[in-house]
């Protein structure tokens, strides 16, 4: 992390923290400069830490770092087109937070450090005005020790309750001349001990490694799974006691382990349709529609036309046809030309890759644009990656779309099934809720992959 001055200028500063960028993997360690502003000599440090790492624990870590002693309150912030997005404390004694704040409890820093040369804002004490300027230096994904660790520094941290930046100046102005009338009063007031030259980064590492960095289960569901952490932005956790007795379940910390028999059963209905529209492409009905012959080949190959009375090919009398279609566009992966289905780039080369596929499409869930579906969508993915019952799962929706202020106690399931169709769809699509359709009743228990593809869309 750095200071805004330039080092070199005579100001306190800090250098660079080492942080790994949302591109990576959440277990990538980050490296940049944290400087102390409007201060001379610089005071800066060298930090490195995960980029899952939460906002309110990069506090800590600068607390640490630094040499602060956490005695006052603390915010971030970061500039982008032209507008200041604020992150506070979750607490704020003696104040209101801004209406327009967002709890550092629930950012982590790859979410608001996205590129080499991001800048973050950090204040602390308000009263004293301490600012600081962290930059994202470089990204290492090449570390084993996930720690969080100080890699350099120069200078001590200022006394708390110093005065802030502009009395800390005149105050080493002062120290730094024995004949000065009020040397005594400010070597006083420093104590003993207080060298502002001094920095031992070994000492900082030693109380680094020693910081309990023990994560609730809520602060670790909203560190690895971003989507949970903008529900939480807007739900109280203390009303929605059923999301939060589902979240432990999810076992979010548990990375991905797809292997290839398992991916070619759950996205075989993806690669094959795929395989049967080919470098070609098929023709497409004048109102856009998989032609007869196509339904029928479809229905045969997945059994869709058990139960069905009469022989109709149209796709409009298959809504499992229509899903199919509507999945492999919402994936990216077919495009319409001149009246013919196509396969994209992507789709071309997934539809050989069931792992591939498999990674993409846990990627783009949950579906939808606006936030009304995609969060209606993270329910029903949390439900199935905690394995929940359906009365548990239905009990969870109704408090918490209730909670987020768009359904009643009587509506709420029904109107969160309708927020998430184009997700739930496609996960009865893929067979991840058993051979069922739209919530049938009696329908069969979910596959035993079905939790690792939720949590996976949950984590990505």
């Amino acid at each position: 992390m750095q200071d805004r001055h330039r080092r070199g200028e005579g100001e306190l500063g800090g250098r660079a923290c080492t942080f790994p960028s949302i591109a990576y993997d959440a277990c990538d360690p980050w490296v940049g400069p944290t400087r102390v502003d409007h201060t001379r000599p610089q005071i800066w440090r060298r930090v490195r830490v995960r980029s899952d790492v939460l906002l309110s624990e990069l506090h800590s870590v600068l607390q640490c770092a630094l040499g602060w002693e956490d005695r006052h309150m603390h915010a971030f912030s970061i500039r982008a087109a032209g507008a200041t997005r604020r992150f506070e404390m979750a607490e704020t004694p003696a104040h209101e937070p801004d209406d327009e704040a967002v709890s550092e409890e629930r950012v982590r820093i790859d979410e608001v450090l996205t590129a080499r040369g991001s800048v973050l804002a950090y204040d602390y004490d308000f009263g004293d005005g301490w600012t600081h300027t962290v930059v994202l230096e470089e990204i290492d994904s090449d570390i084993d020790d996930l720690r969080s660790v100080c890699l350099d520094g120069a200078r001590a941290c200022p006394p708390e309750d110093c005065g802030g930046p502009s009395q800390y100046a005149q105050d080493l102005e002062i120290a730094s001349d024995p004949a000065d009338p009020e040397f005594s009063v400010v070597t006083t007031k420093w104590g003993a001990t207080f060298d502002p030259v001094a920095f031992d980064v070994q000492a900082v590492n030693k109380v680094l490694h020693a910081l309990d960095m023990g994560r609730s289960v809520l602060a670790e569901a909203v560190a690895t799974a971003p989507a949970i952490g903008r529900l939480f932005d807007r739900v109280r956790p203390t009303e929605v006691p059923s999301l939060m007795a589902l979240l432990p379940r999810c076992e979010l910390t548990i990375e991905s382990s797809v292997d290839l028999p398992v991916a070619e059963v759950a996205m075989a209905k993806l690669t094959w349709f795929l395989e049967m529209i080919g470098d070609d492409g098929v023709a497409l009905t004048d109102a856009g529609y998989l032609k007869p012959a196509l339904v029928a080949a479809i229905r045969e190959e997945f059994d869709w036309g058990l139960g069905w009375v009469g022989t109709s090919n149209r796709e409009i009398d298959h809504h499992q046809v229509t899903d199919l279609r509507e999945a492999v566009r919402n994936l990216g992966l077919t495009r319409v030309s001149k009246g013919r289905l196509l396969r994209t780039k992507l789709g071309a080369g997934l539809a050989a890759d069931p792992v591939g596929m498999w990674r993409h499409a846990a990627s783009r869930l949950p579906l939808g644009k606006e936030s009304y579906e995609t969060d209606a969508a993270t329910l029903f993915l949390i439900a199935l990656a905690a394995s929940a019952s359906s009365t548990h799962r239905n009990e969870m929706l109704v408090e918490t779309v209730a909670e987020l202020g768009w359904a009643s106690e009587d509506s709420g399931v029904f109107d969160a099934q309708f927020a998430a169709q184009a997700t739930v769809s496609f996960l009865d699509l893929i067979g991840a809720h058993g051979p069922q359709f739209y919530f049938r009743e009696g329908g069969s228990d979910s596959p035993s992959w079905s939790r690792r593809f939720a949590r996976d869309a949950l984590l990505t």
